[in-house]
């Protein structure tokens, strides 16, 4: 049996955490945990539906979850969550860096449009969130901000991914380097890389069970595809005490796919 001494360090008893993009698969697993490890979390997403469904959903997996409509986007309603959270008390301990787009063209079709949108969601909204929460982090003594990369953030992980990785690039870089200025402060910053998820925004990348054996036979050392649960230890141990000297760091959960590269 581990001793309770060691369990400890992973609890998350006592603390809030904010999950951006929490309706999404990787979003409501990531969320999930944390509550499970003991945390209150703040469900946010594009609008108050979307965040009041994942609510719904942590609250019938006996997690306590209050919503919040965020759009990551606008630094408006960043200021405006951030804000209405000051005034309540509920200034979060953690805070995910999960909202995410994936929009894939080939580097000589990909448009303007396109490289907004997924800059403007993947680098700037987890920069000015991350911002914004390290601010109200800072006079309480730290906190911790976990920001979702990919493992194309760190290798080519395919046709059609120039802008996609390139956001994702950004997201890695940037947490090395919020990670030094803010560690003063006591704000860890980390990075988790995901390998392929099965989830409803890769639906269309591997849109049949054979183009996802391929995968597995050609990248994935473990033999089968990610799922958003296999998220769960990475995101409890960067958000709890068990991290407590980890910090500037990214987290591969891929299945082993970039070391077999």
């Amino acid at each position: 049996m581990p001793s309770a001494a060691l369990t400890s360090l992973f609890t998350l008893d006592g603390a809030r955490a904010l999950v951006t993009g929490a309706h999404g698969g990787l979003g409501r697993a990531q969320a999930l945990a944390l509550g499970q490890a003991g945390a209150e979390i703040i469900a946010t997403d594009l609008t108050a539906d979307r965040a009041e469904q994942a609510c719904d959903y942590l609250r019938q997996q006996g997690v306590r979850a209050l919503p919040l409509a965020l759009e990551v986007t606008s630094l408006d309603s960043i200021e405006a969550a951030f804000g209405a959270l000051e005034q309540q008390g509920r200034v979060p301990d953690v805070v995910v860096n999960n909202a995410g787009v994936s929009l894939r063209n080939s580097a000589l079709n990909a448009t303007a449009a396109e490289f907004d949108l997924t800059l403007g969601v993947n680098l700037r909204g987890t920069y000015f969130v991350a911002q914004r929460a390290a601010r109200a982090m800072r006079p309480r003594g730290g906190g911790r901000i976990i920001n979702l990369a990919s493992i194309g953030g760190l290798v080519v992980d395919g046709e059609r991914s120039s802008v996609y990785d390139a956001s994702k690039a950004a997201v890695v870089q940037l947490t090395k380097n919020l990670a030094y200025e803010w560690g003063r402060h006591g704000i860890r910053v980390n990075a988790i890389a995901p390998g392929y998820m099965r989830t409803e925004m890769t639906a269309d990348l591997m849109p049949t069970r054979d183009a996802e054996d391929e995968l597995v036979a050609g990248h994935i050392p473990l033999g089968r595809v990610g799922e958003p649960g296999d998220l769960a230890g990475a995101v409890v141990f960067l958000a709890s005490d068990a991290s407590a000297y980890v910090t500037g760091h990214t987290l591969t959960v891929d299945g082993g796919w970039v070391v077999s590269l």
